[in-house]
């Protein structure tokens, strides 16, 4: 039986691939994407104005954070839209349009869903070596690695950060759910800008108001007295 460490090589190596392209090829396909999201955030809005702030969403149960408003294309295309965008999940392309704030601002984003076969093919190695999941050391509240003895892994499982395409360690949680961590993205983004959070402060949103994207298979996360993230805690949230 493979380790999940030489699957996670093959899932991998088209990524390693796509962060080797020119950088001039790099921000073509940034600024596309950037289109593309302006072009389906002025259909949603003319579609909500019509239909008495209606959104054009699927309805979507048990979906975690980020993921729970999708855009339906369907509504919009093609009184609203001549064709779905070309890197949509629906046309081939790896990104999910989700609505976020959908109550207040509606605001369209992109989750990366290279992120969730990755999820996948992890999920169906473990699944595969026993119904129970090993884990060992503890690195936040509800938040473990695997046992890297046990899978037979040198070190801990990551995948490619959608906004750096840096490493991220994927660790594990009681709930029987991978998380992605953030953390370093998020302190990056923090330190750039000179921004300033309170404890018990969720932070995940500097990744998709400073980018396009969400952060998929998240814990929370906030930031120490340092203004460093952290993971979050119940303590944290009630102090605040």
């Amino acid at each position: 039986m493979r380790s999940i460490k030489t699957t996670l090589l093959f899932i991998l190596i088209p990524f390693i691939a796509g962060c080797m392209l020119p950088e001039e090829e790099k921000a073509q396909n940034q600024i596309s994407d950037e289109s593309q999201i302006q072009m389906v955030q002025n259909a949603v809005e003319q579609y909500r104005e019509d239909s008495d702030g209606l959104l054009p969403i699927k309805t979507v149960e048990n979906q975690r954070d980020y993921l729970q408003y999708q855009i339906d294309f369907e509504q919009l295309v093609p009184d609203y839209l001549s064709e779905r965008p070309g890197n949509a999940y629906e046309m081939g392309g790896k990104y999910q349009y989700v609505i976020i704030d959908a109550e207040e601002d509606p605001e369209v984003k992109l989750a990366d869903l290279t992120l969730t076969d990755e999820i996948r093919s992890l999920t169906i190695r473990l699944d595969a070596m026993g119904e129970h999941v090993e884990l060992d050391e503890q690195v936040g509240p509800n938040v473990y690695q695997l046992d890297l003895q046990y899978y037979n892994l040198s070190e801990n499982p990551v995948v490619t950060s959608p906004y750096t395409g840096t490493s991220l360690n994927v660790f594990y949680n009681g709930g029987q759910q991978f998380l992605i961590d953030y953390r370093e993205e998020i302190g990056k983004i923090i330190h750039d800008n000179d921004l300033e959070f309170e404890t018990g402060e969720d932070v995940r949103h500097v990744l998709y108001e400073y980018t396009p994207i969400v952060p998929i298979y998240s814990p929370e996360i906030t930031v120490d007295e340092e203004n460093n993230p952290i993971f979050m805690t119940n303590q944290h949230k009630s102090d605040t």
